[in-house]
């Protein structure tokens, strides 16, 4: 996987609009969220995950292999399939466009563009989203670029090696929109993922359940973190360092949660190979607390998501998870253990 160069702006910038907290339906860039949670959709025995979708008719060889990826990382983390959204792709394409021949410093956010400019289609994403036709209840972008080279997915695989930008692609989105780069910007990708507003549930996993990456049996590439490549940045006063160890990131918005709304960490460590326990930072959302849970602001656009970082690098190897936390009005997670693999470099 290529050295990655920067992680673009705030991965969660979560639009809903049709809860309220939006600020109607063209809201300003990015919009905060709700005062107050949105009411509970109604949600089967089995949650409200999407299990299969069509396979993506892209032309070129970066979104399919994009597309695949990407789901392929929801699908084994448990947050349910993305299907293409030709809507979402078109915004996801032109905001590529206008980074590849205006650079990224064009306003205050690169998720952001500027009137008048070469390739100006709308001032923020979910502007470009709405322009597209995409009438969404809630929405997120990110964006990555790993350099000038790469005629891959990489991109992928670096923003879900982070913190936040990865909390925005495991989250409760149905609807994917895949973007990138050309010329010095080649190994840029932009990814909107949105929910439309007549999903009123979302994706929710079933009781017990919750979202993990990596997951069980997943294998990294490497076990490097680059802290400082991600705005926003975590706290230098947890993370100083510029780098750290893989983000492993769970979900607790499942059945329970949404019925209860709350999660509770009892514990929530890594060891290695050799069973010893490696320091590190957790990292809690809205709604998330429990032993040595820090809140976080980062996290406050979805809810119900906590984040153990390692202070160090990972060696290549094996990792075992534990967690266990109670959600909603008290039922305890089916998943408690499990193991990933850092890859060998």
């Amino acid at each position: 996987m290529l050295q990655l160069k920067v992680l673009f702006a705030l991965a969660a910038a979560a639009a809903l609009a049709a809860c309220g907290g939006g600020g109607g339906d063209s809201p300003a860039s990015p919009p905060p969220p709700a005062a107050t949670p949105s009411a509970a959709p109604p949600v089967g025995s089995n949650g409200t995950l999407q299990a299969s979708v069509a396979a993506p008719n892209y032309a070129d060889a970066r979104r399919v292999s994009a597309f695949n990826q990407l789901n392929a990382a929801r699908q084994g983390a448990g947050a349910g399939l993305l299907a293409q959204s030709t809507k979402l792709d078109i915004a996801a394409v032109d905001h590529a466009n206008y980074l590849s021949v205006n650079g990224f410093n064009t306003a205050s956010s690169a998720h952001d563009e500027t009137a008048g400019l070469i390739d100006f289609t709308g001032a923020d994403p979910f502007v470009r989203m709405q322009t597209a036709g995409y009438d969404y209840s809630w929405a997120t972008e990110v964006i990555g670029d790993i350099g000038s080279s790469s005629s891959t997915s990489d991109c992928v695989g670096d923003l879900l090696d982070t913190v936040y930008h990865a909390v925005s692609m495991l989250s409760r989105t149905t609807d994917v929109g895949f973007g990138f780069g050309s010329g010095t910007a080649a190994g840029m990708c932009t990814i909107d993922m949105a929910a439309p507003r007549s999903d009123t549930s979302r994706q929710i996993p079933p009781s017990g359940a919750i979202v993990a990456y990596p997951y069980g049996g997943a294998t990294v590439a490497h076990g490097t973190f680059h802290v400082s490549n991600e705005t926003p940045r975590v706290s230098t006063a947890l993370l100083p360092n510029a780098t750290a160890g893989t983000p492993i990131v769970v979900g607790f918005r499942n059945q329970d949660f949404v019925a209860g709304g709350t999660a509770t960490i009892t514990q929530f460590s890594i060891v290695n190979a050799a069973g010893t326990t490696l320091p590190g930072v957790i990292l809690g959302g809205p709604h998330v607390a429990g032993a040595n849970v820090n809140a976080d602001d980062g996290l406050k656009f979805d809810d119900g998501f906590a984040v153990l970082v390692p202070v160090a690098p990972l060696a290549a190897g094996t990792y075992t998870v534990t967690l266990h936390a109670t959600v909603g009005t008290g039922q305890a997670l089916a998943l408690t253990h499990w193991t990933f693999t850092v890859a060998a470099p």
